[in-house]
């Protein structure tokens, strides 16, 4: 087991157990959509995780292209838009938040971890949409959110 420290999160995670998992999926939740937003995403995602986020992925051992889900969340400038990514990973939350949602008032809102390079990333105990090759294992969910360019031929949304 290897123990992965990011900002307020320890993390125990079983790298053989989640890459066995990763084999077992064919396609990423961008693909699976089929909206315009995540077909966007799809085209875009090997160009938008710097080096050392691949880098946290492989030492976990998650596939990049094969993210859970992912949601458009905005435009942010023209030719720009935030997404925010689910992966899932074989292990626990040792210490920090069992959950990326914070309470501020009545308002709830993400609590992602700045992680440079116009990434944050945060863990939660899984939901239960965990993917089907996961069932059964102990999981945590990683979220990654991100800034992507417009590149498909579709209108962009704004």
């Amino acid at each position: 087991m290897l123990t992965v420290e990011l900002r307020k999160w320890s993390v125990d995670c079983e790298h053989d157990l989640t890459a066995e998992a990763y084999a077992l999926m064919d396609t990423g939740g961008a693909e699976q959509c089929g909206c315009e937003e995540c077909f966007n995403f799809a085209a875009v995602r090997h160009l938008v995780y710097p080096p050392a986020l691949l880098e946290l992925f492989e030492c976990m051992g998650i596939d990049p292209l094969l993210e859970a889900d992912v949601e458009h969340e905005a435009c942010v400038a023209e030719g720009c838009h935030g997404y925010r990514a689910r992966f899932y990973l074989v292990g626990a939350i040792a210490s920090g938040p069992p959950t990326t949602i914070a309470r501020c008032g009545r308002r709830l809102s993400r609590s992602l971890e700045d992680a440079g390079q116009e990434i944050a990333v945060g863990f939660s105990v899984a939901p239960e949409d965990t993917p089907e090759a996961f069932l059964g294992l102990p999981t945590v969910c990683m979220e990654v959110a991100v800034v992507a360019p417009w590149i498909s031929n579709a209108p962009e949304p704004l």
